[in-house]
């Protein structure tokens, strides 16, 4: 008699096999969307990262140019206000602030003057017009804003509050509270001061925030970065 008999697998064997294979499948899966969520909150985090520091570098820039007069007129002249109606101009103006017109914890408003340079050349064509003084102002709004807005005045009006950082669509959401004011006021002694004359120093601090929150941590990640500006032309223009 023949021996019909083969070699194969039982129902439970393959049934076993494939369980294994499925385990497999699904940790190669969970390591992949882990790899691909973590990829994200960096790339989020990064973004973030460098639309603070940009706006960070440009703030320090414009505001180190507070009281800036190369002709070495600031002492004696009068800063005018503008006629731009969405800056908050101080009321009533003082003299003896200079360039720096308001200084508070989430607000600034600073003027120059670059009619001409140190050597009495002008650096604005007479075609395009110049101001008395040039102003530019920061501000900042918190609750569900979270939007750093940033508006400059001269002789053509004004550009109206435009959104530098945060705000709808943005990446970058900005989050001070009252514990981190926006900025900060030093004078000589290195401490804090609302008295605008004698500010030597200014503390600027953003509080970034990702819009979204972290896919990993299910939390929105925050990062502060925090830049000191000594502003010069203001302390030599109570000097001079």
């Amino acid at each position: 008699m023949i021996n019909m008999k083969k070699n194969g697998f039982t129902l439970v064997e393959i049934i076993i096999g494939m369980a294994i294979g499925a385990v497999i499948m699904l940790a190669v899966y969970a390591s992949m969307n882990m790899a691909q969520k973590s990829s994200a909150s960096v790339g989020r985090k990064v973004a973030t990262q460098q639309d603070a520091r940009a706006v960070l570098d440009l703030m320090a820039t414009e505001i180190r140019m507070a009281s800036y007069n190369p002709t070495g007129q600031v002492k004696a002249s009068t800063i005018p206000t503008g006629s731009c109606s969405s800056i908050g101009w101080p009321s009533p103006l003082v003299p003896a602030n200079k360039g720096i017109l308001v200084a508070d914890p989430y607000r600034i408003l600073i003027a120059m003057d670059i009619t001409v340079d140190s050597g009495g050349n002008p650096v604005i064509p007479a075609s395009i017009g110049d101001s008395a003084s040039e102003y530019i102002e920061y501000s900042y709004v918190g609750g569900t804003t979270k939007t750093i807005f940033r508006n400059i005045g001269g002789i053509a009006g004004c550009s109206g509050d435009t959104a530098i950082l945060g705000g709808a669509g943005s990446a970058t959401m900005v989050g001070n509270g009252t514990a981190t004011p926006v900025f900060q006021y030093f004078d000589d002694t290195d401490a804090v001061t609302t008295s605008i004359p004698a500010i030597r120093r200014i503390r600027i601090t953003i509080v970034a925030e990702t819009e979204n929150k972290d896919s990993l941590t299910n939390q929105v990640k925050t990062m502060t970065y925090t830049t000191d500006v000594l502003v010069k032309n203001h302390v030599l223009s109570h000097i001079w």
